[in-house]
């Protein structure tokens, strides 16, 4: 059986899906019971062209990162399509969905864009007036592409409902693959790092898009201050040149709390797990996702956490967390109160959290179910 992995428009700062692709092609490698056929972006050729020498220009097949409208787009379609020819794979897996291309053999698309499946009110509020018409007509474009689609693999059961909202597709059609610890942290270390004493560190990871509300922290920081609670200092991980920092910047001045916030920029896994291991909480302010790879990661290094009461939160943690009404920093900062004072909570959830992990902790498994999928698609067996 020939199935084609197309990850051409994988892009190296796209958040989690770079990592995804990466892993789950990785992981291919072992699984020689399909005869596998690579297509990936420039960006992950980087990280991967090593591992693929033996396969290049025969199974593994490198294209400028994409959509490139303006420059390479109808030479890479171009290409594609004669690459489909000679190969005529069973099947073509897009695991960074749209691909922006049509294809004769059946596709399954790994789609995760909530933007398109889930919007709510709170995300969308945030995106400023000028960007709303175009965001607009982008979401109506890919509902349009996904539509043609009759099969999908997607990260969450909240983004399966939505998915097959707008498509029609059974519901056999679409199945849920949850995110899982990604292998770089099962064998890190989890115990916590001696850390200043002085400071309440917390862990609010994430690139810096405006649905993840980072733009509250000030508020929150300012809400703990009037309840007598002035150690408590954010650890992020936003670039120290972006818009969105500078704005926190000058609001935390503002508030007279500079020193409340410390940004480690863009951050390698192992940088990651040191800022992990040295806070005692993580916060997720986030107002849309799917699935967010920080919620396992706080699982993990046993991080009591508080987040927004909004379904792809609750579906994740369940009881393994507090919650709060979203954009509502005065709610946000009463539940770290509440966290901070009470170690007996601090210990009950994160035996939850523990219970949680077991759930999402084997990438083993999360192959193993996206594989199965596929090849019953391959087969005709859906």
């Amino acid at each position: 059986m020939k199935i084609v992995i197309n990850a051409i428009i994988a892009k190296k700062n796209a958040g989690g899906a770079f990592q995804i692709s990466s892993n789950f092609i990785l992981e291919s490698l072992e699984h020689q019971d399909v005869e596998w056929y690579w297509w990936v972006s420039s960006d992950l050729d980087v990280v991967l062209g090593k591992k693929f020498a033996q396969y290049r220009d025969n199974r593994y097949f490198v294209f400028p990162t994409q959509p490139d409208f303006k420059h390479s787009y109808f030479r890479v379609r171009k290409e594609l399509k004669k690459l489909e020819n000679t190969i005529q794979p069973d099947l073509i897996y897009s695991i960074t969905a749209p691909s922006y291309f049509k294809f004769s053999t059946p596709e399954v698309m790994r789609f995760t864009n909530p933007y398109i499946t889930h919007l709510n009110k709170y995300a969308w509020s945030l995106v400023p007036f000028t960007r709303k018409i175009i965001s607009i007509l982008y979401h109506r474009y890919q509902k349009r592409m996904i539509s043609k689609t009759k099969f999908f693999v997607t990260q969450s059961q909240t983004c399966k409902d939505g998915i097959i909202k707008i498509t029609g597709v059974e519901d056999s059609h679409v199945q849920v693959v949850s995110n899982v610890l990604p292998a770089a942290y099962r064998s890190a270390e989890r115990s916590h790092l001696l850390a200043d004493e002085k400071w309440i560190d917390v862990a609010c990871v994430g690139a810096p898009f405006f649905h993840k509300n980072f733009d509250l922290l000030p508020d929150v920081l300012r809400e703990l201050h009037g309840l007598g609670i002035d150690n408590v200092r954010f650890q992020v991980t936003i670039p120290d040149d972006k818009p969105m920092f500078c704005d926190m910047l000058r609001r935390l001045e503002e508030y007279g709390i500079i020193d409340r916030v410390v940004t480690h920029g863009r951050c390698s896994q192992q940088h990651l797990i040191d800022v992990y291991r040295r806070c005692r909480f993580c916060f997720q302010p986030t107002l849309l996702e799917v699935f967010s790879a920080s919620a396992i990661e706080a699982m993990y290094f046993q991080l009591p956490t508080v987040a927004t009461q909004l379904p792809f939160n609750q579906e994740v943690f369940q009881d393994s967390c507090l919650y709060y009404e979203p954009k509502n920093a005065a709610a946000a900062a009463k539940q770290f109160a509440r966290l901070i004072k009470d170690e007996s909570l601090q210990v009950e959830l994160c035996h939850k959290m523990e219970d949680r992990l077991a759930v999402y902790g084997n990438y083993e498994n999360h192959f193993n179910s996206t594989k199965d999928f596929l090849i019953k698609v391959a087969q005709r067996i859906l």
